[in-house]
Formats: C-alpha cells, structure tokens, sequence
C-alpha cells in the first residue's frame, strides 16, 4: 500500500524513502525499455481548482473528463520525522489502523465498501506525508468523501486493533529490512548520512519502538496530526466543480479545527567530511552508493539536479551506464536518482556489480564521472535528451486521475506547493548546461560524500548494531 514518484517501482517497496535506492536499482536494467520522449515539450495546461474550508483543510480539484472515472485522495502532513525516539514507526501504524474501523464504520468496511461499487482503495506513508486513495466510479465521489471524512476524526484505537496492526508492521520491517539485504543497507545508509535530522530513520519503523507503542502514544499522534487543518482533499476526475464544491461542504465542512500540530525542527548540520561504511551479508550482488546531501524538494536547485541525475542514469546511453556496464563491465547495473524530501534530500549514485569484481575500482569509476560532470560542460544533445526524458515522464504520469492526485498531493506539502507541479515540464526544459556543472561542483563534493559497499560476508551477530560508529549519531537514535 505505497507509491513513489516513480510510478513503476514494484507494489510493497514504495516508501520515498527506505527503499528508493532499491526501487532505483531494480529498475536500472529497464530503464532503456522507458516509454520515448516527446517531441514536444507541450503538455495540457492543467485547470486545477483550490480553496480552503473555515476548518483549514485545503481542497484541490480538477475535471478530467477522459474517462468515467474519479479519484478521492487525502494527504495528511505527517510521516516518519514527525515521529521520535521510542515511537518510530507509528506514522506507518496509522497507515494500517486507520482502515480498523470508526464510530459509524466497522473494521475493514471502508475497503469493502467502495470495492463493492467498483472502486479501489490504497495508502502510503513516507518521511513526510501519510495518503489515502479512494478511486470510484464519479457517482460514489461523495460516498468516498464520507468515509474519509468519518474516519478524520473519528477513528476507534482500541488495544486489540493496535496490537494486531503492530505485529503486521514488525512482519512488514522483518520481511523488507531485517532480512532483505538492500533494505538493511538502505537502513544503515540513511542513519549514516544522516545524524541529527529524523530521517536517520525510515518509515518502516522499528521492532524496539514498535514492541512499545500504546493506545496513548497513539491517541496523541493521531490527535496532533489527523486534523482538517493539516490535511488536503484531492479530487480528480469526471465531475463537476460546482456538485464537488458542495460534497465537499457537506462531508468535511462539519469536521471542527484542531490545533495546529507540532513539528519536529531538528536541522542536519552540514557535512564537513566524507562518511564510508561497509556492510558485509550474505549476499550474491555487492552493490556500492554514494549519495551527497542536497536542498529541500522546493528548492530552486532541484531541477537542475534531476536533470544531472539523468544524465548520469537516463537509460543506457547514460554516463553511469555507459562507462561503468558497456566499457569497463565493472558492473552489470549502474544509475542514479535525486531523492527529494521536504528538508534536505539526496543525490544517490550506485552500481551493483558481480563478487568477483574489485570494490575499490567500481567505486572510483562513479568517482571519475561525478568529476567528469563537475569539470565539464555537458553537451547540448546530451542536456537536450535528458530534459525530455523528465519531460516525458511528466506528461506521461498525467493519463491517469489517479497520478495526477498523487502527484499534486505530494507536490502540495513534500515540495511545498501543488503549483510546482502545475508548471508541469517546464521547470526542466529551462535548466542550462551551466546550471548542471554549478549543482554538481556545489553539491558532488568529497566532503559532503556518504558512501556504503554491501558485499559478501558472514551475518552481523544477532542484535541492534549501530549505523554510525560516531557518538552524535548514537544519540540522534
């Protein structure tokens, strides 16, 4: 029940966080089977409605009358860093308790019930943002509307229900981390690059906090944070603004204010030295990741960035791909991806390589194209194709109610502004072959460097073992 940005990463790895970097890597061999660019750059211009209720929630709506169809999506604004120590994971809980049943609507009923008249329900939680998905025939909008509404605020946390949903989250985490090599690099990865900054940890959570969270740790997340004034009503679809409008009213209008919820302000302080860790398992595919800290997913920098990105990872005509599989088969899949995040991000590069090939010698391939791109200009034909395959991918991710939703609720509270997306492709096209060297020697260097090797090698003993052998680290966790 998650989704990234990146619509083809495989059902139950879509976290924009924990497993990006695997997403990102078991995508790297089909990544040449991507759908062409455009030869436009021309996409629809999008005719989104917003307003605001007197109770704070905000509403997005836009007609889309391609299909009978329609989407319902609410995005709360909170996820793995507005948790703390001794309550990691809870965001994720709530992912699962909230389809367990309210004052009016038995457990696992909400599911039923739009499945019943032909809809699909679905949800995500990632670092930032918790969503859910009502997808329905545009003339059981206002049903979906209903159920979500109903459980905004009126939620059933009984002891059972958290107890039953805990030991489902703790099999999740021992299934995709604990015992999924790429999942405990990516764990060990993030609370590396991280030490202060609540993304040290991910989303999935942990068993230690997981084993004793309570009905009070959360009835007090749910009351801070499952409110009208910290959440945003999409709808997209086959339907008319003026009966949305008033479905609206009727369903959230009588949903009262909360307060405004708290927010957690730890800053990661800047890195001033390179960070190397490996990671030995017993693993057949070593697999290498350099990742540098970058802006917020709102900063201006940031299409810059995806654009560097692809021109690193974009297909098999990409740098990454090129030097590191075609020329020197060092590695059978190499790339990249800019993980954006409403604080400060990163910018992954990695290459997964078979046991016989030398570490050191795959990593300073990467190396030697991140400062080949640093210390000169990329062609016009190169940023040219770069800049069309996202274009691409915007326009492409607009054929479904569905996406667009999904990407405007994301863009509304990870990037700060659902706007940003309604510019659509252009914040790409207008990125300069100037613009890619400047992030790149801002933001590619070796003192802002995290760099983890998983290779072979016997199990860890049994037990916690730290991520960060630092003691600013320890204490962040």
């Amino acid at each position: 029940m998650r989704r990234l940005p990146l619509r083809t990463v495989p059902l139950g790895l879509r976290t924009a966080g924990w497993a990006a970097l695997a997403a990102a890597f078991a995508l790297a061999p089909a990544q040449a089977l991507a759908k062409p660019a455009p030869k436009t750059s021309v996409a629809p211009k999008l005719d989104i409605k917003s307003w605001k209720l007197a109770n704070g929630l905000e509403v997005l709506f836009l007609a889309d009358h391609k299909a009978p169809i329609a989407t319902v999506q609410v995005f709360y604004h909170v996820g793995s860093k507005d948790e703390h120590v001794g309550i990691r994971g809870v965001a994720h809980m709530f992912e699962h308790m909230m389809f367990k049943g309210s004052e009016r609507v038995p457990p696992e009923d909400h599911a039923r019930l739009l499945k019943e008249v032909g809809g699909q329900v679905n949800a995500f939680t990632t670092e930032d943002i918790t969503a859910y998905h009502d997808t329905v025939p545009p003339s059981y909008v206002g049903f979906a509307m209903q159920l979500e509404a109903e459980r905004m605020r009126h939620l059933k946390l009984f002891q059972g229900t958290i107890d039953s949903e805990r030991k489902v989250v703790e099999e999740e985490k021992r299934l995709r981390v604990d015992n999924n090599p790429i999942g405990k690099a990516i764990e060990r990865f993030r609370a590396l690059a991280y030490t202060k900054h609540p993304y040290n940890w991910t989303p999935i959570g942990t068993i230690e906090d997981l084993d004793k969270v309570t009905p009070e740790d959360c009835q007090k997340f749910y009351d801070a944070y499952y409110q009208p004034n910290n959440a945003t009503l999409v709808v997209v679809g086959d339907l008319d603004e003026a009966e949305v409008r008033k479905l609206v009213d009727q369903h959230f209008g009588p949903v009262p204010r909360g307060p405004a919820p708290p927010r957690n302000k730890l800053e990661e302080p800047a890195q001033t030295a390179p960070r190397r860790d490996t990671l030995a398992l017993e693993v057949q595919l070593p697999i290498t990741v350099a990742g540098y800290h970058v802006p917020r997913a709102g900063d201006a920098d940031v299409p810059a960035l995806e654009v560097l990105a692809a021109v690193l990872s974009g297909g098999e005509s990409s740098r990454l791909h090129q030097r590191l599989v075609r020329k020197d088969k060092l590695a059978i899949a190499a790339g990249g991806l800019v993980e954006s995040m409403e604080d400060s991000g990163l910018f992954l590069a990695y290459a997964g390589f078979l046991p016989m090939r030398d570490p050191a010698k795959v990593r300073q391939a990467i190396y030697d194209e991140l400062a080949r791109v640093r210390a000169q200009p990329v062609a016009a034909d190169e940023l040219e194709k770069a800049k069309s395959q996202l274009a691409a991918s915007y326009i492409f991710g607009l054929q479904t109610v569905d996406g667009i939703a999904t990407d405007l609720g994301q863009y509304q509270y990870v990037h700060g502004d659902w706007r940003e997306f309604a510019k659509g492709a252009a914040r790409y096209m207008a990125v300069t072959s100037a613009d890619v060297t400047r992030v790149a020697r801002k933001y590619l260097v070796e003192t802002n460097l995290t760099e983890l090797t998983l290779q072979p090698g016997a199990p860890p003993p049994a037990g916690p073992v730290p991520a960060e052998p630092t003691a600013k680290a320890k204490e962040a966790k």
